[in-house]
Parts: structure tokens; sequence; C-alpha cells
């Protein structure tokens, strides 16, 4: 997609330069090419962005879920975190609480990042743990406002150990 818009900037740009009048054509022809150059560098922008979003997002589940860095909330969520987790109050402190007793007799660990997704403002990934022979697969979405996590919901399954399932297929 990228090399196209290079190839039509580049095109109109010879074109243009092989114009030797002001005609309504050259100017349309200039507009069009300012117009995509801008389209370029909004795309270009957007994309930084969701990987920067997806950056955070994975650094900060895994600094704090994974090594267990409770300390680092700050450097992650904003001043204002909206939780949707009913078993967690809205605030980054309340979080902050909670990571402790969530992962008490837990040993850190490398997460699994099964999948991460961006998309706008929103961070979705889906990671996949096992403890005790149980395997538990959980979705997260996060919501990034200015650079910092402003939002959260998760959703998770667990298949146990000596569950039988209906089906061949794997949990996630």
């Amino acid at each position: 997609m990228k090399k196209i818009q290079l190839s039509i900037i580049v095109l109109g740009t010879i074109l243009l330069a092989s114009c030797t009048d002001n005609s309504a054509e050259s100017k349309k022809l200039k507009e069009n090419i300012s117009r995509l150059e801008t389209q370029i560098s909004t795309q270009k922008e957007e994309k930084a962005t969701l990987e920067a979003n997806k950056k955070l997002v994975t650094d900060f589940y895994q600094d704090l879920f994974g090594n267990q860095n409770y300390q680092n909330m700050d450097k992650y969520v904003g001043p204002v975190y909206v939780q949707h987790n009913p078993n967690v109050a809205d605030g980054r402190e309340a979080l902050q609480k909670m990571l402790p007793i969530w992962f008490k007799d837990t040993p850190k660990y490398k997460l699994n990042f099964n999948l991460v997704i961006a998309e706008k403002d929103l961070v979705f990934v889906q990671v996949i743990t096992e403890k005790d022979g149980n395997r538990t697969s959980t979705m997260d979405v996060f919501r990034v406002t200015d650079g910092k996590i402003s939002e959260h919901w998760d959703a998770f399954n667990t298949f146990n150990a000596g569950d039988k399932s209906a089906n061949d297929n794997p949990l996630f």
C-alpha cells in the first residue's frame, strides 16, 4: 500500500514537473499530491500510535502481572482508571491493592500473549496461563488515553485438569 502511494506521488511529481503552465490540471495535480502526502503522514502517525499502545499494554501486563512489579503502576496507568471487572474498584490504587492478593504464592513468569490487537484507542490481549494443570484463557481490553491505560474490561475461561471436552479443538 505504501509503495503504491509513494509511486502515485512520484508519478504525480514527474507529471507536475513536465507541466510548464499554471493550468487548472496542474493546480488539481498539486492539490492531489498534497492530499496524498497528508494521508500517508496521517496513516504513519496512526500506525505508530497503535504500535505504542500495544507496547504499553503488553509491557504493563508483563511487568505487573508476570514480573509482579506492582510499584510500577504509575508508569502505565493514568490518573483516571475505569475498571469493568466487578471484583476491583475504579482507580489505579485499587488495582495495585488487588494484584498482590491475586498473585499470592504465584511465582514470577513470562506471559504467553496469544493475541494482541490494537484498534483506535483500544488494545485487546489474550493471555493463556497454566497452573496446577488448569489452563485459563483471559481476554483483556484496555483503553489508552494520552499514552496511559485509562480503562479495562476482561473475560476469562478456565479448562480444569480432568475436564472432558466435547470436541478436539484447543481452548484457544
